[in-house]
């Protein structure tokens, strides 16, 4: 019988692999991790992608991202649909930015100051 040695780079990848695989599951509830990712149905009656909170989807190739926090003067509303826009690889013209309703339960903190909006 031949013994496998393992180095301590291997080891630390291994780790590092389950342990964000482990803490990805403890954070997503099974429910919520599966139905996030389903199809909802708009006010216009299309199915739309809505994979958390923050950005929509839509099958005609619109863009929604909700905005939590106002727009004070730091540009958040200008660099987010520039940001999405490349990370997605779709025309800047077809992201939306919406400042989301009051819901502390769904968005946290509303609010801005201290540098942190």
């Amino acid at each position: 019988m031949s013994t496998q040695s393992v180095t301590r780079r291997e080891f630390l990848r291994a780790s590092s692999i389950v342990g964000g695989g482990l803490l990805l599951a403890s954070y997503l509830e099974p429910a919520e991790a599966l139905g996030a990712l389903a199809p909802t149905a708009s006010a216009g009656g299309a199915a739309e992608f809505a994979p958390n909170a923050f950005i929509r989807m839509t099958p005609d190739g619109i863009v929604t991202i909700v905005a939590k926090n106002p727009e004070i003067g730091q540009g958040v509303k200008t660099m987010l649909p520039m940001l999405i826009a490349d990370e997605l690889d779709v025309d800047w013209t077809t992201v939306r930015v919406e400042q989301a309703p009051l819901d502390t339960t769904r968005f946290e903190d509303q609010w801005a100051g201290g540098s942190e909006a």
